[in-house]
């Protein structure tokens, strides 16, 4: 009796601080399927497709994998085995543009969607290199409130600038513990009400002395594209981005509500087709340059992909990319369980992995798989 009465009072205590019922009802850990349980904006591709080259033969890839599984068991396997040990949905290589492996798993196609979650984040600070190229933006070293002057009255905000946000460097509190009931991360991801979450934040950390990664600095980038374009996120991403890249399929980006206060989850929840994620890395791979059209400037694609450590920014991450091996001069979108849109310049390189529920894979571990994959082509 005594513990039935126990397990009430946290189950009170768990619902009252939490501001959506959504992470009791579903789980606080998302997966590739809770995207579902949102509305969603819709961005339409373009009637013009760019498709990758099918290859004319099949390639030998990847059969001397030297893996250490989750036990530290150091193994050889194939490729085609590796995709299946960690719970993979999309596995895809390009080289040049031709399609070199596909392989996807548990239900999923090419024309499956796949829900991104922090690999999606370059994809908001593309769009804020974007609005600097078009000059809606005029410098990383604008404030923030030059943009959103209801933070004009918050301690502190007056000294965070557009280049903190991109850097997570901003100091804002934000508490991420891999999403247990009670940290903003949870809030975020299963919130009803992100207008009034952002807002509600206070200043941690004096800006440019910390890196401390944080959802609420992608969602303020999104506040300021909502103001400088005068409309959504999503019509951004479709104008300047989807439809110039030849997508094949249209997206749809996740919301907070369905209702005309609803703003997108920027911090994850793009659902796209593996394909089209992989025609993003190509811009990149490209230096922004598409098919003769420059959709972001080469200048904001080499600093968003080279180490950058002053102010405090991570050298190994800049603008939302993860740098690789200074050697190798890869860079990569990196999300939950070993998403990846991962790029190798010197030899045109793309590998797009997507997965679920495998929380025990880390950058480093993905870092050496890629490069054995890379060594073996």
């Amino acid at each position: 009796m005594k513990n039935k009465f126990l397990f009430f009072i946290i189950s009170i205590i768990i619902l009252s601080s939490c501001s959506s019922l959504r992470p009791i009802r579903y789980g606080a850990i998302p997966t590739q399927k809770s995207y579902k349980r949102f509305p969603s904006r819709a961005v339409k591709n373009s009637d013009t497709i760019f498709n990758f080259i099918k290859p004319s033969k099949e390639y030998g890839l990847g059969k001397k994998i030297g893996l250490i599984n989750k036990d530290f068991n150091a193994t050889n396997v194939s490729l085609d085995s590796f995709v299946k040990l960690h719970k993979t949905v999309s596995f895809m290589i390009i080289r040049k543009d031709t399609i070199l492996y596909e392989n996807y798993q548990r239900n999923y196609s090419d024309t499956t969607k796949v829900s991104s979650f922090s690999v999606v984040k370059p994809i908001l600070s593309t769009l804020i290199g974007i609005a600097i190229d078009e000059g809606k933006i005029k410098s990383v070293e604008d404030y923030l409130v030059d943009y959103l002057p209801e933070f004009k009255n918050k301690v502190g905000f007056n000294k965070i600038k557009v280049r903190h946000l991109l850097h997570h460097t901003s100091g804002i509190a934000f508490s991420d513990n891999k999403f247990d009931l009670f940290s903003d991360n949870v809030e975020f991801y299963w919130g009803e009400n992100l207008r009034d979450r952002i807002l509600n934040v206070e200043i941690e950390y004096a800006p440019g002395k910390v890196f401390k990664y944080s959802s609420e600095n992608t969602m303020l980038l999104a506040l300021i594209i909502e103001k400088i374009t005068n409309n959504s996120v999503s019509n951004y991403l479709q104008e300047r981005i989807w439809k110039k890249l030849g997508m094949e399929a249209p997206a749809e980006w996740s919301l907070d509500r369905d209702d005309e206060k609803g703003i997108e989850k920027v911090f994850c929840c793009l659902q796209a087709t593996t394909k089209d994620f992989a025609k993003f890395a190509r811009l990149y791979l490209n230096d922004g340059n598409w098919k003769g059209e420059q959709i972001v400037s080469k200048e904001w694609v080499k600093k968003s992909t080279s180490p950058h450590p002053t102010g405090n920014n991570k050298h190994f991450y800049h603008n939302n990319w993860g740098i690789g091996p200074l050697k190798y001069g890869s860079f990569f979108a990196i999300g939950l369980y070993g998403q990846y849109l991962y790029v190798y310049p010197e030899e045109e390189i793309i590998i797009v992995r997507f997965g679920d529920k495998s929380t025990y894979l880390h950058t480093g571990y993905w870092n050496q798989i890629f490069l054995q994959i890379i060594d073996q082509l």
